[in-house]
């Protein structure tokens, strides 16, 4: 007696995207804003015409222009922290891991540059008051680790500097356009290290 076939199970069923395409084009768009017209220039109109969506698309994913320039800054701290993470993941506490993160820092806000063009204006005219230091302030709380591993007494103001003079840093070399291995060799003096070599 032949065997029945077995039922094929039903398929399972697949989550849903965490941020569909069209979230995803209208933040593209707005980084190409970004670049070109800076935060004075970012309109909900200028978005919509850049990723070739109506406006009514806009606030379907967004609020309002604000929640979508922190939008803008989550997804770009989102880069940062996968970056930083991928660079300092087999370095000890300290000098080396510090510099390591910083570097991708650095490194994401070049490729970056249009996002965080847009945080520095944010912070100077004060569009996105807590958020953006909030954000600062996490980073320098992963830093303090590195710093007592140092033997630095004052390790949290050490953090909080070390991560001020990373995002001067960035502000440098976005206004360069490229890596600053003056910037890099300055962060090492800051930590008592040897300079990187540059890449």
């Amino acid at each position: 007696m032949p065997r029945a076939a077995r039922p094929t199970p039903p398929a399972e069923p697949r989550p849903p995207a965490a941020r569909p395409p069209t979230r995803d084009a209208l933040l593209d768009a707005g980084v190409a804003v970004a670049e070109r017209d800076g935060l004075a220039g970012m309109s909900v109109n200028r978005v919509v015409a850049e990723a070739g969506f109506a406006k009514g698309t806009f606030y379907v994913h967004f609020a309002d222009r604000d929640a979508f320039v922190d939008a803008l800054h989550e997804r770009f701290y989102g880069r940062v922290d996968a970056a930083v993470a991928a660079a300092v993941r087999d370095a000890a506490p300290g000098a080396g891991g510090l510099l390591r993160g910083a570097a991708a820092y650095l490194d994401t806000c070049l490729v970056d540059r249009g996002v965080k063009a847009l945080l520095l204006e944010a912070r100077a005219d004060g569009a996105i008051p807590g958020r953006a230091s909030a954000r600062e302030e996490r980073f320098a709380q992963l830093s303090v680790p590195g710093f007592r591993a140092m033997g630095w007494r004052e390790s949290s103001v050490a953090a909080r500097m070390f991560v001020r003079m990373t995002s001067e840093g960035a502000i440098l070399e976005l206004e360069a356009g490229r890596r600053l291995p003056a910037v890099r060799r300055t962060l090492a003096r800051f930590l008592g290290v040897a300079a990187p070599s540059s890449r």
